[in-house]
């Protein structure tokens, strides 16, 4: 795994990426992976972490799933809001136990989250069994704390102590600012109770 030495960057900073009209259409195929991984969960309901400018989160409402999400970013949140005013929406912190209550979810998902805080801490609030959908990039940003170049490495291993990883899968997309060839790794696994 490759550290940065970088410092977690603060609400402000996503605020005024959100605020520039942020565009996560070259998500989409992850998104729909994600889906997929989903619609194999019986009675699936979503809790997202980073729910950005809400994305993933119309993709899921369109399949009826139940889910809620959050973010720390209140400029994320207000467009969430705006782009589907029918779903539940809130500030929040990952750090925080209170913004995983109430438990009334079984899969959680955090795509492009894990990279830009304690993944670890991050990883402890969320309840045992269930399902933790994730993403994280091989690549290089401003606000990236890692990257995650070794699947087995530092993402298998890495999270053992508290995910049982069920599957790993890799999607590459050119950068929208550089054109450059970036590659995110979707993985999903149980939380498990630490030793």
């Amino acid at each position: 795994m490759q550290v940065t030495g970088r410092n977690e960057k603060d609400s402000s900073y996503y605020d005024s990426i959100y605020e520039g009209g942020y565009d996560a259409s070259h998500y989409e195929p992850v998104y729909r992976h994600i889906l997929s991984i989903i619609d194999r969960v019986e009675s699936p309901r979503v809790l997202e972490i980073g729910c950005g400018i809400g994305a993933l989160a119309e993709m899921i409402a369109a399949t009826g799933t139940p889910y809620r999400g959050f973010d720390f970013s209140e400029t994320a949140v207000r467009r969430c809001r705006q782009r589907l005013p029918h779903v539940e929406f809130s500030v929040g912190d990952a750090y925080e136990q209170v913004s995983f209550r109430p438990v009334d979810y079984n899969v959680v998902v955090a795509t492009e989250v894990l990279e830009h805080v304690d993944d670890h801490r991050v990883i402890g609030n969320i309840p045992v069994g269930a399902l933790l959908i994730a993403t994280v990039p091989d690549f290089d940003d401003d606000s990236h704390l890692r990257l995650y170049r070794d699947v087995r490495v530092d993402i298998v291993e890495r999270f053992a102590l508290l995910l049982k990883v069920h599957q790993v899968g890799s999607f590459t997309s050119n950068s929208l600012t550089t054109g450059a060839p970036q590659t995110y790794h979707v993985f999903y696994g149980t939380r498990v109770a630490a030793e």
